[in-house]
């Protein structure tokens, strides 16, 4: 009997909710169905000026869309939604909700919205070097726009896919797609698609070496913006201007323009322009010889980098705690109202209550429990990291050592040895009277060889050229007598600026595999190639000399020398791998993330 009373007690009261409930979602129907449209719309026109802003009305579209039962309108929100948090910088966040569209938009089979779903996702995907996801939703977007016959959608999605190719180096590939989109733009009479075209264009010829055309291209794009409003658009093509002007070596002419970008840029509060411009103005005063006014852009861009960076941990952490604090606030409500019932209803329930105080006491402690377990989690973290800080600053410690070993030896046979032969020399050419010819060939060969030894320890190289004139002088010396055919390839090289620690691990362990190629290899051919794709550089060195058993030899001890490269290579943040098949030659690539090197400088 009591179970049965308590049952129609609940449903007494569930009448009374229901009704309250549908009411007001009735009422919210009619208020979203007017608004909606309106959000969507102000969100989109808000792109290029505020992503905060985007975001808002995005957000509020979404969730009345969604209450509505309007997948299309939810769809779109969703990818707004993706777009101001790509904008803003909140990459995960931006996947997250373009995932989201995706769903919604193939729950209906709306191939307009998809179309420019996978147009917009191109883009974020190329910025995340994701090639291989680039060029499938791009192929998508372009099908869908030509069979739609959606004539704006096929000139933006041809423009993102050239985006792609230009990344992923296909120039040539890249030059058609804008110059293709650009001519779909000036059939529609959209000016604001020329210019974004043209601003493209600009750079893939740029890329090419074609900078003349390419200045007159971006100039072109820039006239077609006066007027526009599109401030970010504006503020880029400033930006590039100056890239242009720094690539023909002009830095002069280049630095307006990178300052007039950076307040545009903090104008429109687009932090990722803002900290790209201020790297780009160090590099023109470095070539200028501003050592200071490059000094004091470097520490701006280092002060908005690592502001931008904590303001992204600031928030992540501000969510936490307002997801904890609402947490907390429901357990607490659920504890009071437990309470009030347990003073109203008479004492046969008093049992019930009993067991749902329980209940919800368990639940505080085991949320507690998982709480105090993530705080451990956080410190054994903290923890392992100091100790990683800690080995990585003991190994520092032994190279440093191990360097000024080798520079305290070279200077020892060259200015000790070195000298005492040259003067030995020069003794007995003056003692000669044409008896000694062979002494002081003797003495030469060995003046040369305590030369070579000096600077094979400490390149000179290393401390005033480039990782690339340091490896080439590295070649011409091991092979002065041309035994092997060496064939090197430098792609994007120019103006690559590293550390004194990244440069000095790199020639080494490049030492170390050339000299070992040079004793063992018995190569004829050795091809060198170093690719910098401006995220990380590349360094690979095969050739095609008898090959090795990787496994058996590290497995034997004698591998040591492998080992040796391998730990240089991880000291600096990279990675070695070797790929070899007796009798087929070796590969050695070596791998780098340059803004590992960048927070190191």
């Amino acid at each position: 009997m009591l179970i049965i009373r308590i049952f129609h007690h609940l449903i007494f009261y569930m009448k009374y909710f229901c009704s309250f409930i549908l009411l007001l979602f009735g009422a919210c129907l009619a208020v979203s169905a007017q608004t909606g449209r309106r959000l969507i719309d102000s969100a989109r026109s808000y792109k290029s000026s505020d992503y905060a802003k985007v975001i808002s009305f995005a957000n509020t579209s979404y969730k009345q869309a969604i209450i509505n039962k309007q997948p299309a309108l939810a769809g779109e929100s969703a990818m707004m939604l993706g777009e101001g948090n790509y904008l803003a910088g909140n990459y995960k966040e931006a996947l997250r909700w373009y995932f989201e569209s995706e769903k919604l938009y193939n729950s209906i089979n709306d191939k307009k919205g998809l179309a420019e779903l996978y147009a917009e996702m191109c883009v974020f995907y190329v910025k995340n070097k994701a090639f291989k996801d680039a060029d499938s939703v791009s192929k998508k977007s372009i099908a869908y726009s030509a069979t739609l016959n959606n004539l704006n959608q096929l000139a933006s999605s041809t423009n993102n896919r050239g985006l792609m190719f230009m990344d992923s180096g296909k120039i040539d590939s890249a030059v058609s797609s804008f110059q293709s989109a650009f001519n779909l733009y000036k059939k529609l009479k959209d000016k604001v698609g020329m210019a974004y075209s043209l601003d493209y264009l600009s750079s893939a010829l740029s890329e090419r070496g074609s900078f003349t055309k390419a200045l007159q291209v971006l100039n072109e794009s820039k006239a077609l913006r006066q007027g526009m409003g599109d401030k970010t658009a504006e503020a880029i093509a400033i930006n590039n201007i100056g890239e242009l002007y720094l690539k023909e070596k002009k830095p002069a002419e280049a630095a307006p323009f990178f300052a007039l970008a950076i307040a545009k840029a903090h104008e429109l509060k687009y932090p990722d322009l803002e900290i790209y411009a201020y790297s780009m103005l160090t590099q023109t005063y470095q070539q200028q010889m501003k050592f200071r006014e490059a000094y004091q852009a470097q520490a701006k861009y280092l002060e908005l980098n690592q502001k931008f960076e904590g303001e992204k941990n600031t928030k992540a952490l501000q969510e936490l705690q307002t997801k904890y604090e609402t947490n907390k606030k429901e357990q607490q409500n659920k504890l009071l109202k437990e309470e009030n019932r347990t003073q109203l209803i008479k004492l046969s329930r008093n049992r019930i209550g009993i067991y749902a105080l329980l209940t919800i006491t368990v639940l505080i402690i085991i949320l507690f429990y998982l709480l105090y377990n993530r705080y451990k989690l956080k410190q054994q973290t903290r923890f392992d990291a100091a100790m990683l800080e800690e080995q990585r600053l003991r190994s520092q410690g032994i190279m440093d050592a191990e360097e000024n070993e080798r520079q305290r030896l070279a200077r020892e046979l060259h200015d000790g040895v070195g000298q005492m032969l040259c003067a030995a020399r020069r003794q007995v050419e003056l003692n000669d009277n044409g008896k000694n010819e062979e002494t002081l060939k003797m003495l030469d060969e060995s003046i040369t060889e305590v030369r070579d030894i000096s600077h094979t320890m400490v390149p000179p190289s290393i401390l005033n050229k480039s990782l690339q004139q340091a490896i080439e002088e590295l070649i011409n010396r091991m092979n002065n007598k041309n035994q092997v055919s060496i064939h090197t390839n430098w792609i994007n090289t120019d103006g690559l600026e590293l550390d004194k620690t990244t440069t000095l691990m790199l020639y080494r362990g490049m030492q170390e595999i050339i000299s070992n190629i040079f004793r063992h290899s018995g190569a004829t051919i050795v091809n060198i190639e170093m690719v910098n794709h401006f995220t990380d550089l590349t360094l690979m060195i095969y050739d095609d000399g008898i090959g090795f058993d990787k496994e058996k030899l590290l497995q034997t001890g004698k591998g040591l020398g492998l080992k040796n490269i391998q730990s240089r290579i991880a000291y600096i943040g990279g990675s070695l791998q070797i790929d070899t098949i007796p009798s087929k030659g070796v590969t050695y690539t070596i791998e780098l993330p340059l803004t590992l090197v960048a927070q190191n400088v």
